[in-house]
């Protein structure tokens, strides 16, 4: 009777197994084809009678004149690069059943079309045009050493910018679509660079103080915990509050260092993917300006940020 009973549960058992991985099996299947179909996905149409060098993260594609080129797993922006004067970097918000096509045309001039074209277009085209040429009107207002005149001026103006996004908010929220998220994040460093460089170059402690106080408690605190570069502007807005950290009179994580350097006291409150920044800021302009002492920076990139 023992003997039948362990026979008949060995038999379920199999079943069920069969069963179990059948379904796995049908499950991974439908995955997978429900991921390639839903994948965000963008093309890059050249119509500038040159060919076109575009990179996708590490994919980099060469697309002839006349060509068009589709990518999917798309990296936060992608670069594209010519030999006449073309070298720009355009960055990407889509969500996965999102397509956005690109088209580049002779004058470096650049068309989207697609889902969401006009914010595309905004955000590449025009946004840093209006950012920094707001600075003007903060360094006015920090000369007055008016706070509230800077705090009026700079959330006015992006009011107006989110508008333009069909944004209510700059402040990520959990029912936030990823999409949403990278681009609230975007245009919230963006601006918060412009604004705090403004009130950064000040010698009244008082007032530097006042103001960085204002907005690291209402736009960035709660970002602190996770904190994380994607872009230059967020960078740019983690080492200034560094440098400033003892005038803030609060905490930041500490995180290793990835390679040292004179600036250890400052990357020590950067997180890797910030720390990278650092020596992509040095290593682009001491290539632009053709100094040897660009390999370092290469190399490091290369070897401890895995940049090619």
């Amino acid at each position: 009777m023992i003997k039948q009973n362990i026979e008949i549960s060995i038999l379920v058992y199999t079943k069920n197994m069969k069963h179990s991985f059948l379904t796995q099996g049908i499950f991974y299947i439908l995955f997978f084809c429900f991921s390639t179909l839903t994948a965000q996905k963008f093309t890059i149409s050249n119509s500038t009678s040159e060919s076109l060098t575009v990179r996708n993260g590490k994919q980099e594609v060469m697309i002839k004149d006349g060509d068009k080129k589709e990518f999917s797993n798309i990296a936060n922006r992608i670069s594209v690069t010519g030999s006449q004067n073309l070298n720009r970097s355009i960055l990407i918000f889509l969500e996965p059943t999102e397509k956005l096509i690109i088209t580049l045309k002779q004058g470096n001039a650049i068309f989207y079309t697609g889902d969401q074209p006009d914010i595309h277009e905004y955000l590449n085209e025009k946004l840093n045009v209006e950012t920094f040429g707001k600075m003007r009107d903060y360094l006015n207002a920090t000369n007055k050493k008016n706070i509230g005149e800077l705090k009026n001026t700079s959330e006015i103006f992006l009011s107006d910018v989110l508008k333009k996004v069909k944004l209510s908010s700059v402040l990520v929220s959990p029912e936030d679509k990823s999409s949403t998220k990278k681009l609230k994040n975007h245009i919230k460093y963006n601006w918060l660079y412009t604004v705090l460089t403004s009130m950064n170059s000040q010698k009244d402690r008082a007032f530097t103080q006042q103001g960085l106080s204002y907005y690291y408690k209402k736009y960035i605190e709660s970002d602190i915990a996770q904190y994380s570069c994607n872009s230059v502007y967020q960078y740019n807005v983690i080492e200034i509050l560094a440098k400033n950290k003892e005038l803030l009179q609060v905490e930041f994580p500490n995180y290793p260092i990835v390679e040292h350097t004179d600036s250890d006291n400052i990357n020590q409150y950067l997180p890797k993917s910030c720390q990278r920044f650092y020596f992509q800021k040095k290593y682009d302009y001491l290539e632009h300006i053709n100094d040897p002492g660009q390999d370092y920076y290469k190399t490091v990139l290369t070897e401890k940020f895995n940049e090619q």
